[in-house]
């Protein structure tokens, strides 16, 4: 009865301690991203464009801080004021760290995109959120630069959101629609990395 009893408990013991060693590799391996990662991250092309106050805003002032990008026209009626609305919730599940994450919202049809039709769009949305626009001279090598396609006076543009680490580095895209959950996921576990 004594031997059953050892092998019982030695079996009990060698199933808990593979459990363990099972759950320690699984929390230690890497991370799946939501987003398309960017292997290896490249600099992001820099941009000096109006914000909606009609100050100055450009890539470089934003370092320290991780930047969601998306390119948009303040018009649209589908997937601008979606994506929009995806980055408000996403930062909204940061807490506290979203101060660490600035989103901006670059023009695509700067006949119509003024600076205060920018900031009356982006503020249905978020007051913290930066646009970007300018003249079509200043905004089409910054559509270039990011491949982003702007056809039909800005009412056809590609639709990413591109990630921006504190470094200045183009992280990861995202396709539209993705959702807030999967981007504050991407968020939360680059920002115990920075």
């Amino acid at each position: 009865m004594e031997r059953r009893f050892f092998w019982v408990v030695t079996g009990i013991l060698l199933v808990v301690i593979l459990a363990a060693g099972i759950a320690t590799i699984i929390t230690h391996l890497p991370k799946a991203y939501y987003g398309s990662v960017i292997n290896p991250a490249s600099p992001a092309p820099g941009f000096s464009l109006t914000d909606q106050n009609g100050q100055s805003v450009s890539l470089s002032s934003l370092r320290g801080k991780f930047v969601l990008i998306y390119f948009g026209y303040t018009h649209c009626t589908n997937e601008c004021p979606a994506t929009m609305a995806i980055l408000t919730k996403a930062r909204s599940l940061l807490g506290n760290q979203a101060t660490q994450v600035q989103v901006v919202f670059i023009a695509t049809d700067p006949a119509r995109d003024t600076p205060q039709a920018v900031g009356e769009f982006l503020n249905r949305f978020d007051s913290s959120f930066l646009g970007a626009t300018g003249t079509q001279a200043q905004l089409q090598p910054v559509w270039a630069e990011y491949g982003v396609t702007v056809e039909d006076g800005g009412e056809t543009h590609s639709s990413y959101v591109y990630l921006i680490d504190p470094n200045g580095n183009l992280l990861m895209t995202y396709p539209f629609p993705s959702t807030a959950e999967g981007i504050s996921s991407d968020l939360r576990l680059l920002l115990r990395k920075y």
